[in-house]
């Protein structure tokens, strides 16, 4: 299936270029940081010690750091509810892409688990080199108290990595499903996380040398010589200022963590104390329906509760709520309304709204706006919808599944060099289909936008 370039940029584009943007930011902390204690003059003592493992640690630490602070950033809702439904983002391409906030959360979390296997497996390095190093010379930037000491992790490192895994493991897809509070509750977890890891910083393990102007790395003391160097070349080097005039001085790195997900975390405990306090606002229920299929509709009226059309929605039957009712600052020409359902019993909750909207637009004059399309899997003991009430629907209900292709391809014909909105709410495997085909270039230059609801 070709690829249409002008519908990839428009669903994929803004996607990537934050991916890019993203991955950029990662790696470029991540190797300012190696480089750093890799060729920082303060850090030659303690790059001696440890070798490798000090820098990967600390390279991973700051990707960590960054990816820390991100994470919480997707999880404000009342935020991004507010910018994405008031149009305080006028761009379009901007707005779809808060809607894909999930997916970013899930991004810096999986480089969350990712960076700290390599944060912990550097560590681990470097308590064995603590051990196998220990200094004589310079006995302040020792962890170990002697050559040969065995000394196991701390245990704020160990309590992070066991949060972050149960966190982890309950997010796997088949735990959300079966047993979402096992989810909730873990996800929660994170004050802790965060408590932990701000404390896990306070340690100064890790300690840089203040003084390398009057002890520059590798100087020579008064009365030593280089073992490496002849006697005249040693001269000439105490000489040209490498002899030390003074002792190496050293001193515990100051913590950074702090500064990096302070900010976001303040942020979101405010939104989520709001959407606590929020929550004990009174909701007065006014009517309950029981509709087939077990559908229960609510009615209820809550204090300066406003819902706006396209702003919130469990199911695509706002849209057609809203076309009943009108959709302002909307300017649609034409509606295509696609349901497939395994049972027809599925279709008699929505049925009434259905039919509403047909005289309606009857009424008005454009009976064509919407193209109405109703698809029954199922055909054991399959019945028609008889009722009178109900006839408008009889003509449009169709068994099987719907044929997509086509479809796009009607669409295509018609809106030529046009911009289609689609929207999608239902099982994976009908979104990687619809997906696929909004980008496919077989529609005579019409760009298909693909929106798609989740919930899980």
């Amino acid at each position: 299936m070709a690829l249409s370039v002008r519908s990839w940029v428009a669903n994929e584009g803004g996607k990537h270029l934050v991916l890019v943007l993203w991955l950029g930011a990662n790696t470029l902390l991540f190797m300012r940081t190696f480089l750093m204690y890799y060729c920082g003059q303060q850090y030659h003592y303690l790059h001696q010690m440890l070798g490798l493992g000090l820098c990967i640690s600390r390279a991973s630490a700051s990707v960590l750091n960054l990816n820390c602070s991100l994470v919480l950033l997707p999880m404000c809702r009342s935020l991004l509810t507010y910018l994405r439904g008031t149009h305080t983002v006028r761009s379009r391409k901007a707005r779809r892409l808060l809607d894909k906030s999930k997916t970013f959360h899930v991004a810096c979390g999986v480089a969350i688990c990712v960076f700290s296997v390599v944060h912990v497996s550097a560590h681990l390095v470097n308590v064995v080199n603590f051990s196998v190093r220990y200094s004589e010379e310079f006995p302040s930037l020792n962890v170990a108290r002697y050559r040969g000491e065995v000394r196991f992790p701390g245990i704020t490192g160990i309590l992070l990595v066991l949060i972050l895994f149960l966190m982890f493991t309950a997010s796997s897809y088949c735990i959300r499903v079966s047993n979402y509070e096992i989810f909730w509750y873990t996800h929660n977890l994170f004050i802790v996380f965060y408590i932990i890891l701000i404390v896990h910083v306070v340690g100064g393990a890790l300690k840089y040398q203040t003084n390398f102007e009057a002890h520059p790395p590798g100087c020579l003391r008064a009365n030593q010589t280089n073992p490496d160097k002849t006697e005249e070349e040693s001269g000439q080097a105490v000489g040209d200022g490498w002899s030390c005039r003074e002792e190496a001085r050293f001193q515990p790195n100051s913590p950074e963590t702090w500064l990096w997900v302070s900010g976001p975390l303040c942020l979101y405990c405010a939104e989520r104390l709001y959407r606590y306090i929020r929550s004990y606002s009174p909701v007065t229920i006014v009517a309950v329906v029981r509709h087939p299929c077990d559908v229960i509709e609510l009615r209820m009226l809550k204090k300066d509760f406003k819902a706006h059309p396209g702003q919130v929605s469990d199911s695509v039957c706002v849209c057609v709520v809203c076309l009943r009712d009108g959709w302002r600052h909307f300017r649609l020409r034409r509606l295509y309304f696609v349901w497939v359902c395994r049972e027809l019993q599925s279709f008699y909750w929505f049925a009434e709204l259905l039919c509403a909207l047909h005289h309606k637009l009857w009424k008005e004059n454009r009976p064509d706006y919407l193209n109405l399309q109703l698809f029954v899997s199922q055909t054991d003991g399959l019945q028609n919808i008889s009722e009178e009430r109900y006839r408008p629907l009889s003509s449009r209900l169709m068994i099987g599944r719907p044929r997509w292709k086509l479809l796009f391809e009607e669409i295509g014909r018609t809106n030529k060099h046009k911009r289609v909105g689609v929207f999608c709410c239902g099982p994976k495997g009908i979104s990687r289909t619809l997906h696929g085909l909004c980008n496919s270039d077989r529609y005579s230059g019409t760009t298909f936008e693909f929106n798609k609801e989740s919930f899980s």
